[in-house]
């Protein structure tokens, strides 16, 4: 009886697709390497099913790739379905010589197959049954779950590790020029030197203006009429019934309140995921990481980083966890302090409430906070030592998306963010409005003056100095989640005229991240780089605050 079923293969060969489609879960999936970092385990008829990160060899360089070696050493693993991108069948045959020398049952998952390889002859060549993955993966991989076996055509062991690696990739040819029908790439990649880049900045730009000003505004236009108009009717329902004051106040200004701006961004949110989501699994994001490895090394940095950055755009974490994708530790240490400079979709709402309430929903004003951010990104990459490195990648050919794909991964994105939203925020949101509803001595309906927060806010005002009381808290809650920022706002009100409007965005998106960001920091660099970074970012947010303040001053 197979106890342990471990899925592994190269990035980007389809194994979590798979995964998914046996054990019925939603892990994320892309068109690029590093999205599965870490080992995921589901069942599939009384079968544990493990999704191991991609690895090209049994050598770890990677952090990715010593969570999959590691797993393998580790457990006793009872078949291994090593799946296969029929489009670069050559370089995934290495790693199929490989792990046929650890004389465990193994079969062949072979994905993007369009014909063009002739499957009983390579069957024959390498002692391996081979499935094709279709629509009834159930029934093909149940045919041969329990009948496979370890009498591979194994490849020729040869002491010395450059020669054995010549020899292997000798006989793969030979196997590849006999088994490939059409060996002809026609794949071509087009990137000018020149004309790329802004190509590709155009092309962002025009998703985000077409999200935001198009369709996003639109959508948080309707959906905020909607909530207040929900807002007014639960009002009147409660001042219908006999209940106490203070009770419809905790519903009304500590709840619904609470929640409504936050809630009112989630159609934008869920478009810009959406769209992304499409990018990446059209392999687009990947073919963008190589263009933009000319703009990244002005900062030093490689086209590695970049998916990692990217991702940092929908969770700061994620990104994070993404740079176990970066071999070398300087470039991956600096790109885990630059990602939190990123807007998140938690930092996009403050953008977005700014944008909107004091900037009549400005795209200009929308895009010069990303401008920011790039600059500071730019700017900050000077605190690192400068290496020289190059960058080879696989690029993968360019596909259609998959609408479901796109839709699971919002799904995913769009659930962790109402989790977020009905857990965290919306305990924040009431503390909030008991702070600001009650004194120290507990008592109802006291004066803004007398109450818990001012007081409270008066000791931290005096540590941010740059903003008023109310903001100041808004600035501490955001380091819980940073939709609280927002969230704390509309509880409490605020001040602002446009100037400190615009200042308060602008240290919001680069100071201390949320706490999740914080642990993942310590996580992967330990608490010294964790407290060293946290400080950093608050310096930074504080000179880049007081100097756009300046600037202003100047210009108007």
């Amino acid at each position: 009886m197979i106890i342990l079923i471990a899925l592994i293969g190269n990035p980007n060969s389809g194994k979590t697709t798979i995964f998914n489609k046996l054990t019925k879960s939603n892990k994320v999936v892309g068109n690029f390497s590093g999205v599965t970092v870490n080992e995921s385990i589901g069942n599939y008829k009384g079968y544990n099913i493990i999704d191991l990160p991609g690895i090209y060899s049994l050598i770890p360089y990677t952090k990715e790739e010593v969570v999959t070696i590691d797993y393998i050493n580790n457990n006793h693993i009872s078949l291994i379905i090593n799946v296969i991108d029929a489009n670069n069948l050559n370089r995934s045959l290495y790693l199929t010589s490989r792990l046929m020398e650890l004389s465990i049952p193994m079969v062949i998952i072979l994905t993007k197959y369009k014909g063009n390889i002739d499957i009983k002859l390579l069957e024959e060549l390498l002692g391996i049954k081979i499935i094709i993955y279709n629509k009834d993966i159930y029934k093909n991989i149940d045919s041969i779950i329990d009948s496979t076996n370890t009498s591979y055509n194994r490849f020729k062991k040869i002491d010395d590790i450059y020669l054995d690696i010549n020899y292997r990739y000798k006989m793969i040819d030979e196997i590849t020029n006999k088994v490939v029908k059409n060996n002809t790439n026609k794949d071509i990649i087009i990137h000018n030197k020149y004309l790329s880049i802004i190509t590709n900045i155009l092309l962002f730009i025009l998703v985000y203006f077409v999200s935001i000003n198009i369709i996003g505004s639109k959508c948080i236009n309707v959906l905020s009429n909607i909530i207040n108009s929900g807002i007014s009717y639960i009002s009147n329902y409660l001042n219908s019934l006999d209940i106490t004051y203070i009770f419809k106040d905790l519903i009304i200004n500590g709840i619904l309140k609470g929640i409504s701006n936050i809630v009112s961004f989630i159609p934008l949110i869920i478009i810009l995921t959406f769209i992304i989501s499409l990018l990446e699994d059209s392999g687009y994001i990947t073919r963008m990481s190589l263009i933009f490895d000319r703009l990244l090394r002005i900062i030093n940095l490689s086209g590695k980083s970049f998916q990692p950055l990217l991702s940092g755009a929908t969770c700061s974490v994620l990104g994070i966890m993404s740079t176990r994708t970066i071999k070398d530790k300087k470039d991956r240490l600096k790109t885990i302090f630059l990602i939190p400079f990123i807007p998140c979709s938690a930092k996009l709402t403050i953008i977005i409430y700014i944008t909107t309430v004091f900037f009549h929903n400005s795209f200009y004003i929308f895009l010069s906070f990303y401008i920011v951010s790039i600059m500071v990104i730019i700017i900050s990459s000077r605190l690192f030592s400068k290496n020289n490195h190059s960058y080879i990648i696989e690029v993968p050919s360019m596909k259609i998306p998959s609408i479901s794909i796109a839709l699971k991964n919002t799904y995913n994105k769009v659930k962790g963010y109402l989790f977020r939203i009905t857990t965290v925020i919306l305990f924040i949101s009431i503390i909030n409005w008991i702070f600001i509803s009650f004194n120290t001595s507990f008592n109802y309906g006291v004066s803004y003056n007398n109450s818990i927060l001012y007081m409270i806010g008066s000791k931290i005002s005096n540590i941010f100095k740059l903003f008023g009381i109310k903001e100041s808290i808004s600035i501490i809650s955001g380091i819980i989640a940073k939709e609280e920022v927002v969230s704390t706002l509309s509880v409490l009100g605020n001040n602002l005229d446009k100037l400190s409007a615009y200042l308060f965005c602008i240290f919001n998106i680069i100071t201390i991240p949320c706490i999740n960001t914080i642990m993942a920091i310590k996580n992967e660099c330990g608490y010294k780089r964790m407290f060293l970074y946290s400080t950093l970012y608050l310096v930074i947010s504080y000179l880049v605050t007081i100097l756009t303040y300046l600037i202003f001053r100047i210009i108007i």
